[in-house]
């Protein structure tokens, strides 16, 4: 069980802050993928992979995080993910039992609810599914995005915004 004092960073592997600030130091890891070896973290959807990031550069200083900015707007980025998700995404989805609901585009972040039977688990299957859609939205939008999974528990998130 997460607390706020040690919020979950991947939510597909339910990796830990701590857990990988625990693997950084013992492990005098240095990149993302160094963590995801050790911790699992970023090695599903890898929506979480600044997330990561942000945690290596904060212990070991400075940044390599690289700073592009979009060319689109939030709202043409709702399209193009909308878009992707409509022509190439749904039809995966659906042949795997699973449902997506898009709630927000706001910067490089897509918040969205999952249902199906295969969510919530680590099995390959969603874990890939969600790591091309990732990749999708990010060539269509021309820079990295993130997927923010929303529990449909979560408070504040109720409303439907359809």
């Amino acid at each position: 069980m997460t607390s706020m004092a040690d919020p979950l960073v991947c939510r597909c592997y339910q990796v830990t802050r701590g857990e990988i600030l625990d693997a950084i130091r013992v492990g005098d890891l240095r990149t993302v993928e160094e963590v995801t070896a050790s911790t699992n973290a970023a090695g599903g959807c890898s929506s979480c992979f600044d997330d990561v990031q942000a945690i290596l550069d904060g212990v070991h200083g400075g940044s390599t995080a690289v700073g592009r900015k979009s060319a689109h707007t939030d709202a043409q980025k709702r399209d193009l993910v909308m878009g992707v998700l409509r022509d190439y995404i749904e039809p995966l989805y659906r042949l795997n039992g699973v449902q997506i609901q898009i709630l927000e585009v706001k910067g490089p972040k897509v918040r969205a609810r999952y249902a199906g039977r295969t969510v919530g688990t680590t099995l390959p299957s969603i874990l890939a599914l969600k790591w091309v859609f990732v990749r999708a939205i990010s060539d269509a939008c021309g820079e990295r995005m993130q997927l923010i999974e929303v529990n449909m528990l979560d408070r504040g998130i109720a409303e439907d915004p359809a």
